[in-house]
């Protein structure tokens, strides 16, 4: 009777230590996996007629210097990781157009929106850094205005940037590049009112040729620029070789 109850104990702790064994080998396969995973590929710019061709992703660095004004007019591009030196760029079909609503008082960003993509995020400040390239948000789900562009809704382009990933995970911008021409992008603003921006264009650019005169640069409408990176992703530097911007002007303010 004895050598049964010891032989039905032998298998009962032989059972818990294989389940126990297989649980740990479990959770280090999980771990293993997640810890491995690549974040698949951001959409590339949905380039509109008479836009411009890209490359594709990611958000560091940009480093506009400013006009006698204050708006912006030379410098690199932002967005995730880092942009390059710009260049200029002839001014798209749609910013050649008038603006619906022509253009609104300052006020600051709190939030923005893009219901075609699902997206709401928080607006943070972005100054400049020591280097003076651009602040880029600290997380994955803020997005960020340039305090030295205009407010969105005031005349001239307002830059709002956000990261395309973060820790190898989609985050807030991952879409901007699938955006097409006549959706919309909605600010709210700190005195209660929200700014309606309508896309014109969306182009993607190597950041060593970002152009910087047509995101930065004057415009005689209230214009909104989003901005991200995009493009392959280089594993030597850790940063994605383009720029994605969407061009966009304000139709409406409720």
């Amino acid at each position: 009777m004895r050598e049964r109850t010891r032989g039905r104990d032998r298998r009962a702790r032989g059972v818990a230590v294989a389940a126990l064994a297989l649980a740990v080998a479990g959770t280090g396969l999980t771990a293993f996996g997640l810890s491995q995973q690549e974040t698949r590929m951001p959409p590339p710019a949905a380039v509109s007629e008479g836009g411009h061709a890209g490359h594709g992703r990611s958000i560091t660095g940009l480093s506009p210097t400013s006009s006698p004004t204050g708006s912006p007019t030379s410098g690199s591009g932002h967005a995730g990781h880092h942009m390059g030196p710009g260049t200029s760029s002839p001014a798209s079909q749609g910013e050649a157009a008038a603006a619906t609503t022509e253009r609104m008082s300052r006020s600051r960003p709190t939030s923005v929106s893009i219901p075609s993509l699902g997206v709401t995020s928080s607006v943070i400040d972005l100054g400049r850094q020591p280097d003076d390239t651009m602040e880029v948000p600290q997380d994955a789900t803020s997005s960020g205005w340039f305090t030295g562009s205009p407010t969105p809704g005031e005349l001239g382009p307002a830059v709002l940037a956000g990261h395309v990933t973060w820790d190898k995970k989609p985050a807030v911008f991952f879409e901007l590049g699938s955006m097409r021409d006549g959706q919309r992008v909605e600010v709210s603003r700190a005195d209660g009112s929200t700014a309606v921006f309508e896309v014109t264009d969306v182009g993607q650019y190597p950041k060593t040729d970002f152009p910087t005169d047509k995101v930065y640069g004057e415009v005689d409408h209230a214009a909104l620029r989003l901005i991200t990176c995009g493009g392959h992703f280089d594993g030597e530097t850790g940063h994605h070789v383009d720029n994605v911007v969407v061009y966009a002007e304000l139709v409406d303010e409720r």
